[in-house]
């Protein structure tokens, strides 16, 4: 994974100012996803990517509010398609990982996960790779979006479409703020 992951080009950068803004992303990968899709999410503790996965549940209008898998490994969201919520932060091996059988999970919804390294070499070829860094503050996340095939792409291109029409619905101009006000 790590290799593949090298090897293809980061395709977005968005700057999170909040929980709010990493939700928000979030509702828009969630609108976007459809069966088969694959989202890997990688970052310290605490840097938003369960904050990412509860926007995403909103995003396929799930009834059921996301949370952390962290101890039962795989919580599943119905709503427009199924989402698995995968947290491999638990556990200790790669035959770990193939024993939850995730391919077959893709079948019928898509698939989130947090802490994929130790799936590597058993997780799907085409990902949306997500990486989050700290920010210049305590809130700021830098999220990088890195697409490793045709599925991905596609994806992260309907996710990203989806993400300037909500800003423009909740009338937002990226940065406006921090700009001086221009947009």
């Amino acid at each position: 994974m790590a290799d593949r992951i090298a090897q293809a080009t980061p395709a977005l950068l968005l700057i999170s100012d909040s929980e709010t803004e990493t939700g928000r992303i979030g509702t828009s990968i969630g609108f976007a996803l459809r069966t088969g899709d694959t989202v890997l999410l990688s970052g310290d503790l605490g840097a938003g990517k369960t904050r990412m996965v509860r926007g995403m549940a909103e995003g396929i209008e799930s009834p059921v509010p996301a949370r952390s898998p962290t101890f039962v490994i795989v919580n599943e969201y119905p709503g427009r398609i199924k989402l698995c919520h995968c947290d491999f932060y638990r556990l200790g091996s790669v035959d770990e990982v193939e024993e939850l059988a995730l391919e077959e999970r893709l079948v019928d919804g898509a698939l989130v996960i947090e802490w994929p390294e130790i799936g590597e070499g058993v997780l799907a070829l085409d990902v949306l790779f997500v990486q989050f860094s700290i920010g210049d503050h305590d809130d700021q996340r830098q999220i990088t979006f890195t697409p490793t095939g045709p599925r991905s792409a596609a994806l992260l291109g309907r996710a990203a479409a989806v993400f300037e029409s909500l800003d423009a619905a909740v009338g937002l101009t990226r940065h406006a703020e921090h700009e001086g006000g221009r947009s």
